[in-house]
């Protein structure tokens, strides 16, 4: 295998994940991410070791999927420089920062036509974006709750859970005017 900088399809169970991987990932929501929108980009690999550099936990969702092949990057460098893209790879993203408005409209956009399963986020990630703003009115709380004028949740439970979920939630909600719950059943 040469260095080249397109990916190659390699086997998957052909690559090793590095065992001095620093970071560790949350699989679950890249297996969610993967059987949403498909696996993309490519995961970088040394090539004396096939030890992966970048995307051990991408790659780990992808055996978790049931891949039998993996786009990589084969990179042909000594174990310091190696060590040296494990770390960076895992360093430079710890740098970034959301623009919390952006995000915001992204995640409306997405919520609107769809879920935001496969994304990485979930309800409780838009619920600290919402609550980012404070209590006080001002443009951007306004702009924040703007879409969400009226939301409806459904809650999936055994009938044997109704009356329970039903006080736990009246609890948890009575703060909040306008909020009512109401029971389906199919």
């Amino acid at each position: 295998m040469e260095q080249r900088d397109e990916p190659q399809n390699l086997p998957i169970d052909s690559l090793r994940s590095h065992p001095s991987n620093p970071r560790k990932g949350n699989v679950k929501k890249i297996v969610e991410s993967i059987q949403a929108n498909g696996f993309y980009g490519a995961i970088v690999v040394q090539k004396s070791t096939m030890m992966i550099l970048v995307g051990n936990h991408r790659w780990m969702a992808a055996k978790e999927c049931g891949m039998t092949t993996i786009p990589a990057i084969v990179v042909d460098v000594d174990d310091l420089a190696a060590k040296k893209i494990l770390l960076a790879d895992n360093r430079t993203s710890d740098f970034a920062i959301y623009d919390t408005d952006e995000l915001s409209r992204l995640l409306r956009d997405i919520i609107s036509d769809d879920s935001l399963l496969g994304t990485g986020f979930d309800a409780n990630d838009l619920d600290k974006l919402i609550a980012d703003v404070t209590d006080a009115p001002n443009a951007k709380r306004v702009r924040n709750l703007e879409p969400f004028h009226t939301c409806y949740w459904l809650i999936k439970a055994p009938m044997s859970h109704q009356g329970t979920i039903t006080d736990a939630m009246a609890k948890a909600l009575k703060r909040f005017d306008g909020v009512e719950i109401v029971s389906a059943t199919n």
